[in-house]
């Protein structure tokens, strides 16, 4: 499925549609979500979990129901890259935390640059996952859909950051409610995301036409 280009405006809208989204389908996001964070407990089962997030969504998207089957078979088909992946932001992420410690222990200069440039392959690293999983759960092949997740990464850098900042203030918000961490997290991130590259549902295309961040304000 083609991934659209996206600006500010469109990342915010993708947000306001996948609240939406997921009051309409709470109870099986609920579950989407559950699953999602006790199956990542592991740790190094995150990107498995979170492609199945993916698949789950993509097919509840489609066909008002989550598709078993189709979760399944994703999880199966990519799993093991989907576990590898996940782990490069999580190495560069270790490695900008031990030249981080490095720095305060001896303020080094250069402890400090390599820390920040770890720190910014970690980033870029985490924002081109968020396209590569939504292609693998489409069914994608894992080397197109990494090529197809650089190159949109670096052709909507600003709404890729847009994303990421998204997905940190539902990280945020969600960690500080404890147990809404749980029930809403792993399935309004996966739906945000999706809204996001793939445009809402055809339910609510209508519906947003013409609609506008700014429409209360004038009212």
């Amino acid at each position: 499925m083609e991934t659209r280009d996206v600006d500010t405006r469109a990342v915010y809208r993708s947000f306001v549609s996948a609240v939406r989204f997921f009051y309409d389908h709470g109870p099986r996001l609920v579950l989407v979500s559950v699953a999602w964070f006790c199956c990542s407990l592991p740790v190094v089962t995150v990107g498995p979990s979170t492609l199945g997030a993916y698949a789950a969504v993509a097919s509840l998207r489609e066909g008002h129901t989550v598709d078993r089957g189709r979760v399944v078979a994703t999880v199966r088909r990519h799993g093991l890259s989907a576990a590898l992946l996940s782990g490069v932001p999580l190495a560069f992420a270790a490695v900008a935390a031990l030249y981080a410690r490095r720095y305060l222990l001896v303020g080094s200069t250069v402890a400090l640059v390599l820390g920040v440039l770890a720190t910014y392959a970690a980033v870029y690293a985490a924002l081109v996952l968020v396209p590569t999983f939504a292609a693998l759960a489409d069914g994608e092949e894992l080397e197109p859909a990494v090529r197809a997740a650089v190159r949109w990464t670096g052709r909507n850098a600003v709404g890729a950051v847009m994303v990421g900042m998204g997905t940190f203030l539902l990280f945020v918000v969600t960690g500080a409610l404890t147990i809404g961490f749980v029930v809403v997290f792993g399935g309004l991130v996966a739906a945000f995301h999706l809204e996001t590259l793939r445009g809402p549902p055809p339910k609510y295309e209508a519906a947003d036409e013409g609609w506008s961040p700014y429409e209360g304000s004038r009212r």
